[in-house]
């Protein structure tokens, strides 16, 4: 197995190698999709709510100078932010005036874990690890509950499967170091002005998405190996683009979804 470092972390090599959260987030969403980005067919395209979330993320935890010379387009031509970066700067000011948000902010950042999770390799990049807690910096629109298609109004942390992702860090860290660490969420709102919150994850949550891992990591593992063709979604943008018509269907048995100004 190859080792793990902050240079190759994003690697195909190592996403190879490796399970991570966020592909396991992926494979549950669109098994071929993730094989697809996995296999360099397909590249997730930048959302503005994905470079503003990084953006807040190197500001607290990482190395903002670097992250920005890799990512100009978050400047106009004179130098200057965006305005929506400028609110993002807005974002960062409001969780370092709170005390207590900075307390989370405090640890080892971006520190890397790897190991096995029910016998199959993962690696991890924390954003801030002490001896004491894990916490996970997010940004979202703001704190509403979120509709999911099949499962109704969810609140925003069970929309993004962060009690997931964290359930994989705990069990990591604690393959590691011998010790369950409780897991924090440190969450910044999108709105102007810019809201806060600390949020724990509550251990029965996580305990519950280790159990749901388990089931389907076998069958993900088999997948990815090839062993196994992936299944679509028939509706993320890999599904669309590569979606072959073998006739027409009776509009009785479409399962229609998206927006009417689709």
């Amino acid at each position: 197995m190859i080792p793990v470092t902050s240079e190759n972390y994003y690697s195909r090599e190592a996403d190879l190698a490796y399970f991570s959260a966020s592909q396991i987030k992926a494979f549950k969403k669109c098994e071929a999709c993730a094989m697809a980005t996995l296999n360099g067919e397909y590249e997730r395209p930048m959302s503005q709510a994905l470079l503003q979330g990084q953006f807040v993320d190197e500001c607290l935890t990482g190395d903002y100078a670097e992250w920005v010379m890799k990512h100009p387009e978050v400047a106009k031509r004179d130098g200057n932010l965006k305005a929506e970066f400028m609110q993002c700067q807005e974002m960062v000011s409001r969780a370092r005036r709170d005390d207590l948000f900075m307390e989370y902010m405090k640890g080892d950042h971006q520190a890397i874990f790897c190991g096995k999770l029910f016998g199959v390799p993962f690696k991890a990049k924390l954003d801030v690890i002490t001896s004491e807690r894990i916490v996970d910096l997010k940004t979202v629109r703001d704190f509403s509950t979120v509709y999911l298609p099949g499962q109704g109004r969810v609140d925003f942390a069970t929309a993004w499967d962060w009690p997931l992702q964290m359930a994989i860090y705990q069990r990591l860290v604690e393959n590691m170091i011998g010790k369950r660490l409780p897991c924090y969420l440190a969450v910044i709102t999108k709105e102007t002005p810019p809201d806060i919150r600390i949020v724990q994850v509550d251990q029965e949550r996580m305990d519950a998405e280790l159990a749901w891992l388990e089931q389907v990591l076998p069958r993900y593992e088999a997948v990815k190996s090839g062993a196994i063709d992936p299944e679509r979604c028939e509706g993320c943008a890999w599904c669309r683009q590569t979606r072959v018509l073998m006739g027409p269907e009776l509009l009785s048995d479409m399962e229609l979804g998206g927006s009417i100004n689709e």
